[in-house]
């Protein structure tokens, strides 16, 4: 199972200090009274200066708490409150004042002059020095209150928890209701960012829904269970069918998940592609992890889900979104190399959408995909050449045969791809791949001795423009450019 960090509520480079210095004067004040006061004077005078201090620290303390927490979950989500009012930190600090109240209290009623009252005196000294020495770095802790950081974290362990506790079949009502909960309470704050255009809140979001879908599929294949068919949480508008399928495999925790991520992304807009961009990555993480658990149908709404970005990025015209989507679904492809029956599969579907892309006039999108199906190649050949070749004589090459029998920029994509991968074969020592390319496609020396020189001649390994991929794919390795170079002289 994957491991996932989830980031911790606290500063240690600020709190710790923080609590340093309040100690250290709480002691330095301890200090004084020990060898400048006495009991007596503490009973005369400073039992009311105590309770004086003691009542504005609680007022300090309540006020913030009053202001604070509900300013979090009118900014965020209602959710915050509960889970707030039952944080150690506000649980401990109510009960030092409450306890420290009832010492004034009793320090009030016992008789002066008895060993009881010596013993409240002596008790309420030491309360009151811990209050002292609490009270900054309380009205610190709970400013972090208003931060994504401190409280995202905190939902994604309580899910996480909920998650395990089902696992061992420990009330099962309660913790499937807290886990799906607190899914949308993560869905509605990242659609919240959205529409805030708060982009580091939704990042912090979408990383939290990924760690409670990785968990859901690492632990779904060898947890009891029974909870999945109790209460089943689907998104509105599925059909019943769908419903009862999901049901019936046991699937509707990981397609809930699912769902709620591409909700998400319904809403990004093109000044947001670095959102998109981490939503790919880590569905390669969670639909990698699928594929080692041998969760084939778990890896079929990953890539569902990757086909459903990328349909909506080609009826939004988004080329960028496009590119960025296809490159990380040539990851998707590779992490499934041990599985040659999604990686057909995939690449099939990914060749389908460059083509729709092609037709509704992103002619780019499908050069696009030509080039990532020769760094896809060239990826694959380097761990298992046999699987490459397959890849090659089913789906790549009869791509790269559409591209240049075509005209203008396609044609160009397919030659400069045919004779990158070629190059880089024959440089790395992958003879089986060159040589399928060389008799397929490269035979005929005069047109490939012309397309090896225009790559020659523009062999620049920076793209003209700053983006995404930063590197041009028809650029040649220092190896394969001399092999190359040797060619064009012979």
């Amino acid at each position: 199972m994957a491991n996932h960090r989830i980031g911790s509520s606290w500063r240690s480079g600020y709190s710790f200090p923080l609590v340093a210095t309040c100690l250290l004067g709480a002691l330095v004040a301890g200090g004084l009274l020990s060898v400048f006061g006495s009991q007596q004077e503490l009973h005369q005078t400073g039992l009311s200066l105590a309770s004086r201090m003691l009542n504005q620290f609680t007022t300090v303390v309540v006020t913030s708490i009053a202001l604070i927490i509900p300013l979090s979950a009118n900014l965020y989500s209602p959710r915050l409150v509960k889970l707030y009012v039952a944080h150690p930190l506000i649980v401990v600090c109510l009960s030092v004042l409450v306890f420290t109240h009832l010492l004034l209290l009793g320090s009030g009623v016992v008789p002066p002059g008895t060993s009881y009252h010596r013993l409240f005196l002596n008790l309420v000294s030491v309360a009151l020095l811990v209050v002292l020495a609490g009270m900054l770095p309380f009205l610190f802790g709970i400013s972090q209150f208003l931060r994504p950081s401190f409280f995202m974290p905190m939902l994604t362990r309580k899910a996480i928890r909920s998650l395990a506790l089902l696992g061992r079949g420990q009330k099962t009502e309660q913790n499937s209701r807290d886990l799906f909960e607190i899914t949308d309470v993560v869905a509605n704050i990242a659609l919240t960012g959205m529409a805030r255009g708060d982009r580091q809140l939704v990042l912090i979001a979408i990383q939290s829904l990924h760690a409670i879908l990785t968990e859901l599929v690492g632990c779904g294949g060898i947890e009891p269970s029974r909870w999945r068919a109790l209460r089943p949480h689907f998104v509105p508008g599925l059909a019943r069918e769908g419903q009862a399928f999901l049901v019936k495999e046991r699937l509707w925790p990981e397609a809930y998940l699912l769902a709620q991520l591409l909700k998400v992304m319904e809403v990004a807009n093109k000044r947001q592609h670095e959102l998109m961009a981490e939503l790919a990555g880590q569905l390669v993480e969670s639909a990698e992890l699928a594929s080692v658990l041998c969760r084939d149908r778990v890896v079929e709404l990953h890539i569902m889900a990757f086909n459903s970005l990328l349909r909506e990025s080609i009826e939004e015209r988004d080329l960028r979104r496009f590119q960025n989507l296809s490159y990380h679904y040539r990851l998707l492809i590779e992490a499934f190399l041990d599985q040659p029956r999604h990686m057909y599969q995939a690449a099939e579907h990914l060749i389908s959408y460059g083509h729709l892309a092609d037709e509704v006039g992103m002619s780019f999108g499908l050069k696009t995909v030509v080039f990532d199906m020769g760094e896809l190649v060239l990826s694959i050949a380097l761990r298992q050449e046999e699987r490459a070749v397959e890849l090659v004589q089913l789906w790549a090459g009869p791509l790269w045969q559409e591209a240049i029998l075509s005209e203008g920029g396609m044609k160009m994509a397919g030659w400069r791809t045919l004779v990158k991968v070629y190059w880089e074969a024959k440089a790395r020592g992958l003879g089986a791949l060159a040589e399928t390319l060389y008799w397929r496609y490269l035979s005929d020396e005069i047109v490939h001795r012309e397309h090896v020189e225009l790559i020659l001649d523009e062999d620049r390994e920076l793209h003209i423009e700053f983006n995404d991929r930063l590197l041009r794919f028809a650029h040649l390795s220092p190896e394969a450019s001399a092999m190359a170079l040797a060619f064009t002289e012979e």
